[in-house]
């Protein structure tokens, strides 16, 4: 009851912050101006997208699993991928993905130790290969933005600093035992005193005895470094399909004047600025650093832009994301303490 809660609360301040963009500055009135001569190909083109971006996100989660778990099917790993787009959306920082996603690998008959390892592993590639990219596209185009923005150097710091210490202390947590129990007990005390788990002692015996399993499954994922390298490579066309949207729907405006690299190399620093957002999809974060960033390029379409843009990239993972939570077993092992 109490997630529950959470979440509505969660998709509530998502659709307030949604709908105050609506009514600000007659956003509503400006979007359906702006309908009446749209280019609907491109939304089309960006919509494809959004399904391809879908589409990678499950062969990057089937390639991992299948490493340790030979006989996952590939719809089990499309729902599990949906279900993690539904709570990356609802809950701050994206922390609601990877329990989500765990909790579904569990059920369909993976030990926890094994699912535990494919998140880890599956959350430093992807932390690891979007700090790299963010870097490279910064560097390639800093003098740009540098020109035209004030302040962007030291919002793009903080954006390096948070991501860095994420992938640290997610490796720290994958390689040494001791730094891992000290993390998990301490969770689990923190568990006990708000009353979400009960039985302590029954805790601290399971954490005990899959540990070292989970460590020798992190370290046997890492040292298959062909398919490590191929989920890298494939996260990597992952955010730029993603990060190729907002251009598609500029160019659905009839607009042409800024180049696909300019609005690509916009686009991922507006998604590092959602990575330090504490808010449920970076809502608001997203908003504001997208009219912040693109105001520039969209000019007085940037109030359509960024709604059209969330409809088409944040919306629908919450819509679809729930059709597959709808035959989720109501208990799953992990949660039997």
């Amino acid at each position: 009851m109490k997630n529950k809660i959470l979440n509505v609360a969660a998709i509530l301040i998502s659709v307030a912050i949604f709908l105050y963009f609506f009514l600000y500055k007659n956003g509503l009135y400006q979007l359906i101006s702006v309908l009446k001569v749209i280019n609907v190909s491109w939304i089309i083109a960006a919509i494809a997208l959004m399904f391809v971006y879908w589409t990678l996100e499950v062969f990057i989660l089937h390639e991992l699993t299948r490493l340790l778990f030979l006989e996952q099917k590939f719809s089990s790993s499309i729902k599990a991928a949906m279900v993690g787009q539904l709570y990356a959306s609802i809950t701050p920082l994206q922390t609601g993905a990877q329990p989500a996603i765990y909790y579904v690998l569990e059920s369909k008959g993976i030990d926890p130790a094994s699912a535990s390892s494919i998140l880890v592993m599956k959350f430093i590639i992807h932390q690891t290969t979007m700090t790299i990219y963010s870097f490279i596209i910064i560097i390639l185009k800093f003098n740009y933005f540098t020109s035209k923005i004030s302040g962007i150097f030291y919002l793009c710091l903080m954006g390096f600093i948070f991501n860095l210490g994420i992938i640290l202390t997610a490796v720290m947590f994958s390689i040494n035992k001791k730094f891992t129990k000290v993390l998990l007990l301490s969770s689990i005390k923190f568990l006990c005193k708000i009353k979400l788990i009960k039985n302590w002692q029954k805790s601290i015996e399971k954490i005990e005895k899959g540990l070292d399993d989970f460590h020798d499954n992190a370290i046997f994922i890492a040292k298959n470094y062909k398919i490590v390298l191929r989920v890298a490579l494939i996260n990597t066309a992952q955010l730029t399909v993603f990060y190729v949207i907002p251009y598609l729907i500029y160019r659905s405006f009839n607009l042409a004047s800024v180049s696909l690299w300019n609005m690509l190399a916009a686009q991922t620093l507006v998604m590092l600025l959602v990575s330090i957002t504490p808010l449920p999809g970076g809502s608001g974060g997203a908003e504001g650093g997208f009219i912040f960033l693109f105001s520039m390029f969209f000019k007085e379409n940037i109030l359509p832009g960024v709604l059209l843009w969330r409809i088409i990239t944040y919306y629908p993972c919450i819509l679809i994301g729930s059709l597959f939570t709808i035959h989720l077993p109501k208990n799953s092992n992990s949660y039997k303490t």
